[in-house]
This record gives structure tokens, C-alpha cells and sequence, in this order.
């Protein structure tokens, strides 16, 4: 299926107001630049150990970028 932008701008019309915020969001979400790499591969090994049952504590952002990317 192809759509074209008068297709979304018709389907985000018949939005109610209480799901414009999620559709913003995820619109937003779309339109981010594309993800590196590095990224990527922190998303699959983070993947791998939820499916293994294993979790990171992190207490706060610096510490979640070490654990994740260092």
C-alpha cells in the first residue's frame, strides 16, 4: 500500500484530540535522523540480555551511557 502525505494529513485529521499526542510523538519518532551503528548494536545486546533474563541498574543517565556503550 503507497501512501502519500494527503493520505496521513487526512488520517491525523480524524484523530481525536486524546490521540494527537501520541501521534505527534510518534511522527517525531519517525522523522529522527537514522540510527548509528553504535546504537544499534547497544539496542541488540541490550535485547539479547532482557531475553536472558539479565538487567542493568543504572542510577542515572552517565551511568546507563557507560553501561551501555563503554
Amino acid at each position: 500500500m503507497s501512501a502519500n502525505r494527503d493520505q496521513i494529513h487526512h488520517l491525523v485529521d480524524r484523530l481525536s484530540e486524546a490521540e494527537l499526542l501520541a501521534a505527534q510523538r510518534f511522527l517525531e519518532f519517525l522523522s529522527q535522523e537514522p540510527v548509528g551503528p553504535i546504537f544499534a548494536e547497544s539496542t541488540r545486546r541490550g535485547i539479547a540480555q532482557a531475553d536472558a533474563g539479565q538487567t542493568i541498574v543504572c542510577h542515572d543517565y552517565d551511568e546507563m551511557v557507560e553501561k551501555l556503550l563503554g
